[in-house]
């Protein structure tokens, strides 16, 4: 792989986190990420940019929520099988992540304009950070996960919700003992998935032999994982590319039950009820590396490091909490045979960058 363009996406917020992209009909891209002054606090909303092929620009983003009694995450980009777009993402009660429901808006023209809000699955605690895909049979699958306090989240699971009338109503599939194991990422082939882990040991994989109706129990891969969101995709040429943090826990002073964005630290250990192993957060978010795979993710080759500054800092970062943060990965292969990679830095802004896709070569 070869790093060909980088790409700053403008933003109005200060904080800037969770970005998804999507290639348009007529090889626009359109990105979607969560802004505002941090993570979990009520301003956070869903902002989407487009990038202009004609003008080589990403255009001055649009606000698509604004729900100032919800904090609005994990926006993901769906082109639905009838071919409008969806936008989905996730309204919590500010940091209470048992309180999210998803949300969901609609575009029949490119995303150019979108209908009005609506919720899209009503359940109290239900997260998504992936789109849906569709299966062989035409039936939709969107990764979920159930969220509560538990643990420091420690104890989310992993769920499919499937869809036969094209998303009217939905049917929830557990997978099997997935505790720790979210941000299900299902490969467009319906016969794999990756999973970001809670405990902060390997990103982890699943089989179907059924079009993603029922899943292996989550198994770890060789590469590792910080309790950081991984993507995944099936290139042309066969291959599986992902993009994670090539970093686990190993019992760093910064390492603790606590998320980086919580500012009461003692309020939200009270909160959580610590039965059983936590969640790991504080492990660094660095480096951001390409890797690729011939054996449906069971091995993996490394490809590219896209960023490894370990002691970068925004100016904007006032706690520390983000340094050589370079997080939450989108990658898609666009219709001209190049890669499109998203990926927040130091939660300052979205960084887009172009790569092409260089054939292996012999071991």
């Amino acid at each position: 792989m070869k790093l060909l363009q980088e790409r700053d996406i403008p933003t109005p917020c200060v904080s800037n986190h969770a970005s998804n992209l999507l290639e348009l009909e007529n090889g626009d891209l359109l990105c979607v990420w969560f802004g505002g002054s941090m993570e979990g606090s009520s301003d956070i909303s869903i902002y989407l940019s487009r990038f202009d092929r004609a003008r080589d620009e990403w255009l001055a983003p649009e606000k698509m929520s604004d729900d100032p009694t919800r904090s609005e995450q994990n926006p993901a980009l769906f082109r639905h099988p009838a071919g409008e777009l969806w936008l989905l993402y996730t309204a919590q009660e500010q940091a209470d992540q048992g309180t999210s429901v998803v949300r969901i808006r609609r575009s029949a023209d490119e995303g150019r304009t979108w209908s009005a809000v609506s919720t899209l699955i009503a359940r109290p605690g239900t997260f998504i950070r992936h789109a849906p895909v569709v299966n062989p049979a035409g039936l939709l699958l969107l990764p979920v996960w159930h969220s509560d306090m538990r643990n420091a989240f420690g104890d989310d699971s992993s769920l499919v919700q499937v869809s036969a009338d094209g998303g009217r109503s939905w049917e929830a599939v557990a997978v099997p003992d997935s505790r720790g194991s979210v941000h299900m990422d299902i490969l467009e082939n319906c016969r794999v998935a990756f999973f970001r882990r809670r405990p902060s040991d390997f990103v982890f994989r699943s089989q179907s032999e059924d079009g993603g109706l029922t899943w292996s129990t989550p198994e770890p891969t060789t590469l590792p994982n910080n309790n950081a969101s991984i993507q995944a995709r099936e290139l042309r040429d066969g291959r599986l590319a992902i993009v994670y943090n090539d970093i686990a826990a190993a019992g760093r002073p910064g390492e603790s039950a606590v998320p980086p964005w919580i500012k009461d630290r003692q309020a939200f250990l009270a909160a959580c009820e610590m039965t059983g192993r936590p969640a790991v957060w504080g492990v660094p978010r660095h480096p951001l590396v390409l890797a690729t795979s011939t054996d449906l993710g069971r091995s993996w080759r490394k490809e590219l490091v896209l960023e490894a500054d370990a002691g970068r800092r925004s100016a904007r970062d006032e706690r520390g909490a983000f340094v050589g943060d370079y997080s939450y990965p989108s990658i898609i292969e666009t219709r001209d045979g190049l890669l499109q990679v998203s990926y927040s830095y130091l939660r300052d802004y979205i960084k887009h960058a172009t790569l092409a896709v260089s054939l292996r070569s012999p071991e």
